[in-house]
C-alpha cells in the first residue's frame, strides 16, 4: 500500500513548544505535498532529545508514531514518563530511541490534544514539558436509511433463546480477557495490509441501519474477496483468541505487544491457534462470511491500549522500521 508524506514544516516550531494554560492552542495549516507520500511528520530537535511524530492525520480514529531520541546515549536507560490525552503510554526501547503508538479515539471531543514527557533529564529546571495539537475536523460516514443492510433477523433482536444469551455472554467474556492481554513490543517492522488484493467496501466508523434498527458506528474496515480467499497477518504477534462467535462469526485476534491489536472478522477458516506465534505476512484463516455478515468479506480492526482506531491508520505509518 503506497503511502503519501507531509513534512509540516508550518507547525513544527509552535508545535513543539512548551504549552502552559493560558497559551494559545496551534492550529494546523494546510500544506501542498513536498515528498512522495502523504503521511504527516512532526520532528523537533530539542535541547537534550529529538522528537518525531507520524500520523496518516492527526484526527479521530487515527494513531500517532512517537519516537524519541536523547542526544546523549547513555540516558537511554534513564526513568521516563509519557502521559498521551490524560493516558500513560507504554514506551519501548529501540537501539538509541524510546518509541510509542498513541491511539486518538473515533469518539475524542474537538480541541487540543496534549502530550505530556515526564523526565528530570530532557528538562532540568520543571522535570516535565507538554505539547499541544488541535484535531483536525472529521466527519464519519453516515449511511443513509434507504442504504440500510438487511441481516438475519436473530442479530437485531433481544427475544432469543437463553443457550443463544449465555453463548453470546461467553463470546464477549472472551473478547475481554482476550483484549486484556499484555506482553513486550513484538514487532520491529512497518504493518502490511492483510489481503493480496485489495478493494475496501466500508470505512472505518461508518454508521448504518440493520432491519430498520439504528446500528453501532463500524469498529473496522471491510475488504471485499471471494469465500477461501487467503488473509494474513498484518503484524507479527501472539494469537490470544480463535474460536467461532455469534457476531464476529470465526474471529481472531492477535496480540502485538503493548496493548496493540489486530482482529479478524467473519472468516471461512480458522487457520491458527491460541498461542500461537505468527509473522507477519503469515496465514491466519480464510475470507467468509459468517456470523452477522451479509457476503463473503474481511472485517479488519485494531485497538491500542483499549481504543479502537482505524486499522489502515497503522499500516500506512512508515517511520517504524529500524532501517527507515
Amino acid at each position: 500500500m503506497m503511502v503519501r508524506s507531509i513534512l509540516l514544516f508550518s507547525i513544527i516550531l509552535s508545535f513543539v513548544q512548551a504549552v502552559p494554560a493560558e497559551s494559545r492552542e496551534v492550529k494546523k495549516k494546510s500544506t501542498k505535498p513536498i515528498t512522495s507520500t502523504g503521511n504527516y511528520f512532526v520532528k523537533k530537535e530539542e535541547k537534550n532529545f529529538s522528537l518525531l511524530m507520524e500520523a496518516r492525520r492527526f484526527t479521530r480514529g487515527e494513531v500517532i508514531f512517537l519516537k524519541l531520541t536523547p542526544k546523549d546515549k547513555k540516558w537511554i536507560n534513564e526513568s521516563y514518563k509519557v502521559s498521551w490525552l490524560g493516558k500513560d503510554v507504554i514506551l519501548t526501547k529501540r537501539e538509541n530511541s524510546m518509541i510509542a503508538f498513541l491511539p486518538i479515539s473515533p469518539d475524542t471531543p474537538a480541541g487540543a490534544m496534549t502530550l505530556e514527557i515526564v523526565s528530570k533529564i530532557f528538562f532540568v529546571k520543571r522535570g516535565q514539558k507538554q505539547y499541544q495539537i488541535i484535531l483536525e475536523p472529521t466527519k464519519f460516514q453516515v449511511i443513509k436509511k434507504n442504504q440500510q443492510i438487511k441481516v438475519d433477523e436473530k442479530f437485531v433482536t433481544k427475544e432469543l433463546p437463553k443457550e443463544v444469551l449465555d453463548f453470546i455472554q461467553d463470546c464477549r467474556n472472551a473478547k475481554e480477557a482476550a483484549f486484556t492481554k499484555t506482553s513486550p513490543l513484538q514487532f520491529q517492522k512497518n504493518f502490511k495490509n492483510p489481503l493480496d488484493t485489495i478493494f475496501i467496501t466500508s470505512k472505518f466508523y461508518v454508521r448504518r441501519d440493520y432491519n430498520n434498527k439504528q446500528g453501532r458506528p463500524h469498529g473496522g474496515v471491510d475488504f471485499r474477496g471471494k469465500t477461501g480467499t487467503p488473509i494474513y497477518a498484518i503484524q507479527d504477534g501472539t494469537v490470544v483468541l480463535a474460536q467461532k462467535t455469534y457476531y464476529e462469526g470465526n474471529f481472531t485476534i492477535i496480540d502485538h505487544g503493548n496493548k496493540i491489536f489486530s482482529f479478524y472478522m467473519h472468516q471461512d477458516e480458522i487457520k491458527v491457534k491460541v498461542g500461537e506465534v505468527v509473522k507477519q505476512g503469515q496465514q491466519i484463516g480464510t475470507i467468509g462470511s459468517t456470523g452477522m455478515s451479509t457476503g463473503p468479506h474481511l472485517h479488519l480492526g485494531a485497538k491500542i491500549n483499549g481504543v479502537l482506531v482505524d486499522p489502515l491508520s497503522l499500516i500506512a505509518l512508515q517511520s517504524i522500521s529500524e532501517t527507515n
